[in-house]
């Protein structure tokens, strides 16, 4: 059979329907059972997480990584990437006759299926079937219908959604309030809303793919230790880079510089440090790598630190008659080293100048930390101005925020958010009922399905 040079998203769709195969074993002879396929993966790491297999009878739950060649484990350079640790077996298209082509972990060499040794028909009729059918684009079991809806009712439940959404997230910071408190013991509460407010800030800024990272990492720093050792730029980020771990080997002015300002600060903090292995760039454009997101980070802790930057927010947020606009702005003007203004990551320039943090990455902050936080505030002091003043502009505000679900859900539902509440509105929908199946509790589902069972609708949701 010749080896066809087929990309690892086509092998990927091949493995994953075993009509397409039969009787699998390892290159050891050990059998092969599938019990589940898991997660695709788009981040970095392998492609498939939480997989279930047998192996020789011996159950594995782990990852899955998906390859053209034997070969390509070590090309990739997973060998020694602590990301591929959870590989529990390795898929291939083609074998390769090299022993030390096998591929290794640090520990461990990882069980491998040749793939072309177990189809049931020749690799051209499998590659015909699948273009001829591509893989489908996520489906709403109500987006037949939905068109025929009274858009005031899609509305009334959106801005119900919304409300919902606002008060989920301003949950998540209370509680964290009252472990903060309780773990501390301090009679200082400024210090518990002030770690609060970092640590969803930092939330933000890593996006999805480098939220965990990012959390991690704030859970990390204690801002009144921080106000004792940190007064510069410099001191910041010698703090942030060194903690998250993200330092390469590039030693140009800067990098030695706070490198050699970190040594010092870890000896008088005792802190521990991040793997670089932690933060994800797979796939990310440089204006997204958290190494320039770190730098924007910095310069909030500067301003949380020694700017008083929560009590600005609050007395903005009480005291303005344009709040949205002035916080942006506090958002927008925070300072952080020139170094990141020309550089995505440690000794790489980039041709324009570059901004850490820009202004839909201040509205999210605005809409995800600093309303809920104002919520929870507003409660907590019971000033039911700020609550009213802060409702208001969560169910008046434009909204100009996009991202993945987003575009697909407001084509689906055939509609455009008019304010946060409707947007966030759209996030719940879909995160809370439409991704779970609860069409029988959502308002939009009781209309559209009311003339047969829930159950006939739900297998029409596909995810590609």
């Amino acid at each position: 059979m010749k080896k066809l040079n087929l990309n690892e998203s086509f092998i990927s769709r091949i493995w994953m329907n075993p009509s397409n195969y039969g009787e699998l074993r390892t290159t050891e002879g050990k059998v092969v059972e599938v019990l589940s396929y898991g997660k695709p993966n788009f981040d970095s790491g392998a492609d498939f997480s939480d997989s279930i297999v047998k192996i020789d009878g011996v159950l594995y739950s782990g990852d899955i990584e998906i390859h053209c060649s034997v070969k390509d484990w070590k090309i990739h350079k997973h060998t020694k990437n602590r990301k591929y640790n959870k590989v529990i077996l390795n898929v291939v298209m083609w074998g390769d006759e090299s022993d030390d082509a096998m591929p290794k972990t640090a520990r461990r060499t990882i069980p491998t299926v040749i793939l072309s040794e177990f189809l049931s028909r020749s690799i051209h009729e499998i590659w015909k079937d699948l273009i001829n059918n591509p893989a489908p684009a996520f489906l709403l079991p109500c987006s037949r219908e939905i068109g025929n809806l009274d858009r005031a009712t899609v509305k009334s439940w959106l801005n119900e959604l919304g409300m919902e959404r606002l008060k989920y997230r301003a949950e998540r910071i209370k509680r964290r309030l009252e472990t903060l408190k309780s773990e501390t013991q301090s009679a200082d509460g400024k210090f518990a809303w002030e770690t609060a407010l970092m640590e969803f800030v930092f939330e933000a800024l890593g996006f999805s793919k480098n939220k965990e990272p990012f959390l991690k990492l704030a859970g990390m720093l204690d801002i009144s230790k921080i106000r004792l050792c940190c007064k510069t730029h410099d001191d910041f980020d010698a703090l942030l880079y060194g903690c998250s771990g993200l330092f390469t080997g590039h030693r140009d002015a800067y990098a030695y510089r706070i490198k050699s300002k970190w040594n010092l600060i870890q000896e008088e903090l005792k802190s521990e440090a991040m793997d670089r292995s932690e933060w994800n760039f797979f796939r990310l454009r440089p204006v997204n790598f958290p190494t320039l997101r770190m730098a924007y980070a910095s310069g909030f802790l500067m301003e949380l630190a020694k700017g008083d930057l929560f009590r600005r927010l609050v007395f903005c947020f009480k005291n303005s008659p344009e709040t949205v606009k002035d916080i942006t702005g506090i958002l927008l003007g925070i300072e952080y080293s020139d170094y990141w203004k020309t550089h995505y990551d440690f000794g790489k320039e980039s041709k324009a100048e570059k901004t850490a943090a820009g202004q839909s990455r201040a509205e999210d902050i605005i809409t995800n930390v600093v309303l809920p936080l104002m919520h929870v505030y507003s409660r907590e002091f019971r000033d039911d101005d700020l609550l009213v003043k802060t409702k208001r502009i969560y169910m008046n505000g434009d909204d100009n925020s996009d991202n993945v679900i987003l575009k697909m859900m407001k084509k689906q539902l055939g509609l455009r958010p008019s304010s946060i509440c409707e947007s966030q509105g759209v996030i719940h929908l879909h995160n809370f009922y439409c991704s779970k199946e609860r069409c029988s509790e959502c308002r939009i589902g009781e209309k559209v399905f009311e003339r047969f069972s829930v159950s006939e609708a739900i297998p029409e949701t596909i995810y590609s």
